[in-house]
Formats: structure tokens, sequence, C-alpha cells
């Protein structure tokens, strides 16, 4: 479709590409807790604090 088309256009003519800081974390948080917890407080179900703790506590241990 136009929108596919237009995104695919936009990523072959790009002249830098980022990344964010969830791509350094590990998956588990980067693409599941960190996530969930910023779209849950950007959204209004979760509070700022409760969304950090949550994050925080998903980390895996260094043990």
């Amino acid at each position: 479709d136009d929108v596919e088309r237009g995104i695919a256009q936009l990523v072959q003519e790009a002249t830098a590409f980022r990344f964010d800081g969830s791509d350094l974390m590990p998956g588990e948080v980067g693409a599941g807790s960190f996530w969930k917890g910023m779209t849950d407080w950007v959204s209004g179900s979760a509070d700022l604090d409760t969304a950090l703790q949550e994050i925080d506590a998903s980390w895996p241990s260094n043990n």
C-alpha cells in the first residue's frame, strides 16, 4: 500500500540511523518491560514511579 511504500522509500533514502537507549538493554527489558512501562505511563494507565519500579525490577540479575 502507499504507506508501506512511503516508509520503504524513507528507509532507503536515509542518511542517518539512530538507536535509542532500549536497544542497549537486555531484550526482556528493552523490548519487554521498558516498552510496556513507557506505553502504560504515556497512556495514563500507570504513574511514572510505578512504571519505573516495574522496569527496574525486571532487569536480569548478574548472579
